[in-house]
C-alpha cells in the first residue's frame, strides 16, 4: 500500500514538474518573441522613456484649458445631437438584422446547414472583417459626405459584433425543447420563434445594450472621415492646430461617452432586477 502511494506521489510530482516547465518554456517563448518583434519593427525604446515629457507639454501647454465656449456652439451642438440619432438608428438597424443573421448563422438551429449556415456566418466575417473607419470611408466616396454613410457604417459595426455574441449564445441553449417542437412538425421560425428566443432574450436585451454603448463610441470619430458626426470638427481643429478647440471637443465626446455609460449601466441594472 505504501508502495503504491509513494507511486502516485511521484507520478503527481513528475506531472507537476513538467508542467511547469512546460510554462516556464512558454513565458520565455513569450518573451523572446516579444524582444525579436520589438528589435524588428524597429522600435526606439529610448525615445519611449521620454514620451511622457512631449505628451505632459503638449497636454498642458497647448490643450489646456480646453475651450468650452467654442465646444457649445449651436453648430457643434447639432452634431452631438447627430451623432445620437446615428447611434441609435445604426444599433437599432445593425441590432434587427443581427437577429435573423445570428439565427442563419448558429450550427444546432440554422434553417439549412448546407446553404444559409455558410451564408451567416460568412456575413459576420465580413462584417467583423472591415474596421468601422473604412466601412465609413468607403461608403463616403459611394453615398457622399453626410450621417447616411455613418448610420450604414454602425448598422454593419452592430451586425459583426451583436452578431457574433447572439449566434454564441443561440449555439449554448438547451435544444430539449427545440427537439420538442420540432417532434410536433414546427416549421424553422415557429421553433426559433417560440423555443430558442425565450431561452436566449435576456443574454440578447444584455448584448443589445452593450452594443449600442460601444457604438457610441465609435460613431464619436466618424466624422473624421465625412460621415457625420461629431468627429469633423475634432479633425478639423487638430488640422488647424487649434488645440483648445479640439480640446473643448474632447471634452464634449467624453462626458457624451460617461453619459452613455451610465445609461448603458442604469438599463443593464434595470433589466436584470426584472
Amino acid at each position: 500500500m505504501s508502495d503504491q502511494l509513494a507511486s502516485v506521489q511521484q507520478e503527481y510530482f513528475r506531472t507537476a514538474r513538467s508542467g511547469r516547465l512546460l510554462k516556464f518554456c512558454g513565458v520565455l517563448l513569450f518573451l523572446s518573441f516579444a524582444v525579436w518583434t520589438i528589435h524588428h519593427l524597429n522600435i526606439p525604446i529610448e525615445r519611449l522613456l521620454g514620451i511622457f515629457g512631449r505628451v505632459g507639454d503638449i497636454f498642458f501647454n497647448r490643450m489646456m484649458p480646453p475651450d468650452m465656449a467654442y465646444a457649445t456652439q449651436p453648430s457643434i451642438l447639432y452634431r452631438v445631437l447627430e451623432t445620437i440619432e446615428m447611434t441609435f438608428l445604426g444599433a437599432f438597424a445593425g441590432t434587427m438584422i443581427a437577429i435573423f443573421v445570428s439565427w442563419f448563422a448558429a450550427w444546432n438551429v440554422t434553417p439549412n446547414k448546407r446553404f444559409i449556415y455558410p451564408l451567416g456566418r460568412g456575413i459576420l466575417v465580413l462584417a467583423r472583417s472591415v474596421p468601422v473607419l473604412i466601412w465609413g470611408m468607403l461608403l463616403v466616396a459611394i453615398l457622399g459626405f453626410g450621417p447616411m454613410a455613418g448610420v450604414i457604417a454602425l448598422t454593419l459595426l452592430t451586425i459583426g459584433f451583436a452578431g457574433k455574441l447572439m449566434s454564441e449564445q443561440i449555439e449554448a441553449i438547451d435544444m430539449g425543447p427545440v427537439e420538442a417542437m420540432r417532434a410536433t412538425g414546427a416549421g424553422p421560425t415557429r421553433v426559433f420563434i417560440f423555443s430558442v428566443v425565450p431561452q436566449v432574450k435576456p443574454a440578447w436585451i444584455g448584448i443589445a445594450i452593450y452594443n449600442w454603448d460601444s457604438i457610441f463610441r465609435a460613431s464619436t470619430i466618424l466624422g473624421f472621415v465625412g460621415a457625420g458626426g461629431l468627429g469633423i470638427y475634432l479633425r478639423m481643429n487638430i488640422q488647424e492646430l487649434e488645440y483648445e478647440n479640439a480640446m473643448g471637443v474632447i471634452t464634449m465626446i467624453i462626458g457624451l461617452v460617461i453619459i452613455s455609460e451610465v445609461t448603458s449601466h442604469y438599463l443593464r441594472g434595470r433589466f436584470y432586477r426584472e
